[in-house]
């Protein structure tokens, strides 16, 4: 963190003849939350107030997006068509499950995967990661979780009584 370490550091990726002027630094601390409810009454969350994550992989902007594709939805639902507001704890339920079983794990994994410091360790998640790409099916699985296909089909599944 000293001035020094910075500079060496900005070099080894940008080198320059000049010396670098240290304005500012500060360490990315990575938080990982999943909010307890994303529906109180009138007032709703999505995105990354419902839900933090390390930015690796950008899960949380694909799961705001899809919050707020699913929240959407069910507003119009709700406004247009006269369908009950228990629609929106329906939005609940879909997002927040999603968001702990897909987000939270997948960007967990991804995280691990590039802090690994062992090189064993290292051969061992890029061999994994090769012998995924080479098989069709592990590829086309791995690709609809990283993508989060599988979170959005997922969440469809997800069901309240009468909702």
């Amino acid at each position: 963190m000293s001035d020094a370490g910075v500079r060496a550091r900005m070099q080894s990726f940008f080198p320059s003849p000049q010396a670098y002027e240290i304005i500012h630094r500060n360490l990315y601390v990575t938080h990982q939350r999943v909010a307890e409810t994303f529906r109180k009454g009138r007032v709703l969350l999505a995105g990354d107030a419902a839900h933090v994550n390390n930015p690796i992989g950008g899960m949380g902007l694909k799961g705001g997006i899809q919050d707020a594709v699913n929240l959407s939805d069910k507003i119009v639902r709700i406004m247009r068509d006269g369908a009950a507001e228990r629609l929106l704890d329906l939005y609940n339920l879909q997002r927040r499950t999603v968001a702990i079983e897909f987000v939270q794990e997948q960007s967990i994994a991804n995280k691990k995967r590039l802090e690994a410091a062992d090189p064993q360790l290292r051969k061992r998640n890029l061999d994994e990661l090769r012998a995924t790409a080479a098989d069709p099916v592990r590829a086309r699985a791995f690709l609809l979780r990283t993508a989060m296909i599988e979170m959005q089909r997922r969440a469809e599944r997800i069901a309240l009584e009468d909702a």
